[in-house]
Formats: structure tokens, sequence, C-alpha cells
């Protein structure tokens, strides 16, 4: 997805975001908003350059100016609390379900809804509070998707690759991942080896792992980028994802940034094997997808 105009504001607006969350020297604010700023106008309209392509070189930014080598290390750790906290949830949310169809579409759900999970996005507004009051109702939301075709490549394909997104979304992965696999999946988990804004890393995942108390679970991580990179991820990770045999599940807004950028080349062979899954939070996000602002999606490419 090519950055609309609306992505330059939310881009900029996050960059101050960070900034007074990390950095205490307003001097320091400023040099590293003129560095971004600078970048940005740089880049722009070069090709695959995605929003997350200029989301990662922000976070390169702030943890240079700020010294952190996990600015958001702390709002990860409130994530992963409330989200553990809410996993009885999403069990009796899917053990209401009776037949494999609607098994597999209370997973969606579940993934979609921790989606919503995200802070600093320009036009949404996220609490820990607010999200642990309406998790319920969350799951219950409008899901828009390709049913027929998601379900259908779900039980047509023995392997998935499920690349993660935010911290505390994690733990509901977690669980849709064990769900997974005791429907006989194999299914390689990939969350980022370093810290890049709040995403999950692989510390994240093994907590989440532990939580939902599954095993068998092959971890490889997508590298350090928002979203993913064929250019920075390692080769492991780049042979799997072009792997015809792997359906691959994206969860959330910087994997489809990313993804979206590149989906269509021949090469890849991800058409019929790729499902989105997240809440589209902002305006661009909704249109590129065909989704209205707001909404729940899994959709198979």
């Amino acid at each position: 997805m090519k950055p609309k105009s609306d992505c330059i504001a939310c881009l900029v607006e996050r960059t101050k975001y960070e900034c007074d969350m990390a950095l205490n020297d307003d001097r320091k604010k400023i040099f590293a908003l003129k560095e971004f700023i600078a970048f940005l106008l740089e880049h722009l309209g070069e090709e695959r350059k995605s929003p997350a392509f200029f989301g990662t070189e922000r976070e390169k930014i702030i943890k240079k100016w700020s010294g952190a080598k996990d600015p958001h290390k702390e709002v990860k750790r409130r994530s992963n609390a409330v989200a553990k906290g809410l996993l009885p949830e999403a069990y009796k949310f899917y053990n209401a379900t009776a037949s494999t169809e609607d098994k597999i579409e209370a997973l969606m759900r579940i993934a979609a809804a921790a989606n919503s999970m995200e802070y600093g996005i320009k036009g949404y507004s996220y609490d820990d509070d607010r999200f642990k009051g309406d998790f319920v109702h969350t799951l219950n939301e409008k899901l828009n998707w390709n049913k027929d075709l998601v379900l259908s490549a779900i039980k047509g394909r023995n392997k998935i690759l499920y690349l993660t997104d935010n911290a505390g979304e994690i733990f509901f992965d977690a669980f849709v991942v064990k769900k997974l696999i005791e429907m006989g999946k194999e299914v390689v988990v990939s969350p980022k080896n370093a810290p890049v804004i709040n995403d999950a890393t692989t510390e994240d995942l093994e907590e989440a792992i532990t939580s939902v108390s599954t095993n068998f679970v092959r971890v490889i991580p997508s590298g350090s980028c928002i979203g993913m990179s064929l250019e920075e991820a390692e080769e492991v990770f780049i042979d799997m994802f072009c792997d015809e045999g792997y359906l691959i599940i994206a969860k959330g807004m910087g994997n489809y940034e990313a993804i979206s950028e590149f989906e269509a080349e021949p090469g890849l062979g991800l058409k019929g094997r790729l499902i989105y899954i997240l809440r589209a939070k902002c305006e661009p996000i909704a249109s590129s997808i065909g989704v209205k602002k707001g909404e729940l999606v899994a959709k198979l490419v």
C-alpha cells in the first residue's frame, strides 16, 4: 500500500507522539522530528515505500535520540497483562461453537478483535480499560471477510505461516495457533526478533505460548521491520514465505501495508494463500482493502 495524503499527517503525528513518550528534552524532540520529516520528503513516491517502511525508519530515529533499546517496553508490558487477563473470554467464545466452520470463524474473530490493541494512530482512540470492557462485544462485531475462501484455505492447507503484530494481541494469537495445531495444522509463528514499535518479539511470544499451554510451535522471526521486508528478512523466513505449501496469515495493518505492495508479484505465488487479519483502524487502510473504517477484517487475497 502506497502512502496516502492522510498517511503523511499520521506518520508525523505518530513521530511527535513517540517523541513525547521517549524524550524529555524538547530540543531532541525537534531534532528527531526534523530528521524524520527530511527522510519522509526524500523517499516519498519511491517504489515499495509503504507507510510501514517510513514507520520503521521513524523507530530507528526515536531509538537513536532516546538511547532506549525498546521505547515501548512499558506499553507492551501493560498490553500483555491486559490480554492475558482476557484469555478466559477467548476460550469461552471459542468453546461455545460446535462445527469446524464455526470454530474457524471464532478464531478469525478472536484474531481480528485482538488487533484493536494499538496506540498512537491518528483518528483511532485506544484505552486498555475500555478494551477490557468491550472485548466480548468486539468479538461479536461484524466481520468483513470472504468467508467461503477463508474457510476453504484454512481447511485445505496443513501448513500455516502466522505473522504476528502487536504485543498484547500476541496472547490471542497464541490461543489461535494452539487451536489450529489441535486441528492438525503445522504452524510456524513469526514475531519480531528485535523491538520495533509495540510489535511482539520472540520474548513476548514465549510468554504468550506459556500462558495458553501449547507445544510444537516452531518460531522463525520475520525481522525487525514494521510489517515485513523482502530485502531485510533472513533467508530462512523468506524461503518459507515463498513456499507455496504454506498458507500465510498476516496480522495487523503494518503487515498489510508492507505485503500489499508486492503481493501480486508472480514469483512469490501469494494469490490464494495469503489472509490478512486486522481491524481497519484508519481510512487509508479501509479504502485500500475495500472495507469500512473500524471493521474487523479477514480477507484472502
